[in-house]
């Protein structure tokens, strides 16, 4: 896989993050490809439409922005790409931390 691959794959999650940022649900639902597998508390459902209000999970977690986001592709190939995010940090308006998180 080439770096240009890798570019554009992190373009594609970056603007995933944004639509996400953004409670914007159609930008969301043209970067998904469903159905879904969403993994929740003791469950994994498949799903058809897009599994998180973005807007209420931002607004109950007082979610300002992220820090220190950095991605690895670990796969990619025609059909299907692994993109993991080691660690980056949810932040309020002060700055102050609300969690940190990972993600595969």
């Amino acid at each position: 896989m080439d770096q240009d691959q890798r570019n554009q794959l992190i373009e594609a999650y970056r603007a995933y993050l944004g639509a996400f940022r953004a409670n914007d649900l159609e930008a969301l639902d043209a970067l998904v490809r469903y159905p879904v597998a969403y993994i929740g508390e003791g469950t994994v459902e498949m799903l058809e439409s897009y599994p998180i209000k973005p807007a209420e999970m931002i607004a109950s977690k007082q979610w300002h922005s992220t820090a220190d986001a950095e991605f690895e592709v670990v796969g990619l190939s025609p059909t299907k790409a692994h993109v993991v995010l080691p660690r980056a940090r949810r932040l309020r308006a002060d700055g102050s931390l609300i969690e940190t998180v990972s993600a595969f």
